[in-house]
């Protein structure tokens, strides 16, 4: 039998399936996921706009398909609009279906709320606007950010991105966890937490290594929504492969 605890709609931004495994490896038994994508080809500010009434057409089949909950992907678009609007399209679109939704970015400052972080350095393949949002974002939860700058691979930026969304099929943990690790090290002062954004690249290999050898913890994005989807399905998380938020038992805070 199937979906016997939970059906989780995923509506992914791009059609990597490597965003689809991510959640296909990491759910619980008894959990399904039926995956679906928006189609990001570009990232350019026009293509990112054009995303919700997209996201709120796919959430409605999903609805139809019995899903219990829907998990929207895909940080740029929200970080372009904000956290009010963000919050105003999850709550319209939860309203109309009658199932709850889980919006692109507000999970990550949750998480981070949850775990108690006050101050993270953020990792992302992202030019200056979008990584001036993040920290516009995580200052609205009382949550200093400091951007690393975005991930270079050289040459291979696009739009709004450091790096291409055709190169970023590239970037293995490897390249995240030197990236990681020499931005952490040239900070000024200690930060608690490492945040990952972008769904993109590769990072899962990187978090526990980063986490070992920094001694500090990491939370990537994905992983923040998957933490937030199960919580409100009132089911545990135990994974071992994405750090601290997965691996152990943080609860939910209160909405600000």
């Amino acid at each position: 039998m199937y979906a016997w605890r939970a059906r989780i709609g995923l509506i992914n931004p791009t059609h990597r399936g490597k965003a689809f495994a991510f959640w296909y490896n990491r759910v619980p038994a008894g959990v399904e996921i039926i995956p679906t994508f928006i189609g990001f080809r570009s990232s350019d500010r026009q293509t990112f706009e054009q995303g919700f009434e997209r996201a709120a057409q796919i959430a409605e089949d999903l609805k139809g398909a019995d899903c219990d909950i829907i998990s929207v992907g895909g940080t740029p678009p929200v970080l372009l609009k904000g956290l009010d609007f963000e919050r105003e399209f999850g709550d319209r679109l939860a309203q109309k279906l009658g199932i709850p939704v889980i919006t692109q970015m507000e999970p990550h400052a949750i998480a981070l709320q949850a775990m108690g972080i006050k101050r993270v350095a953020i990792a992302s393949y992202y030019g200056t606007e979008l990584n001036d949002a993040i920290v516009r974002y995580f200052r609205r939860f009382d949550i200093e950010g400091i951007p690393f700058g975005g991930y270079r691979m050289g040459g291979k930026e696009e739009a709004l991105y450091t790096t291409s969304l055709p190169a970023l099929d590239e970037v293995g943990g490897e390249h995240v966890y030197r990236y990681c690790r020499s931005g952490f090290l040239k900070l000024a002062s200690p930060l608690e937490a490492i945040y990952i954004n972008g769904g993109g690249w590769d990072a899962v290999p990187a978090i526990n290594d980063l986490e070992t050898d920094l001694r500090t913890k990491v939370v990537l994005a994905q992983a923040a929504e998957l933490w937030l989807v199960l919580r409100t399905l009132s089911i545990s998380p135990s994974v071992a492969d994405c750090g601290a938020l997965l691996r152990e038992d943080y609860a939910l805070p209160r909405r600000q």
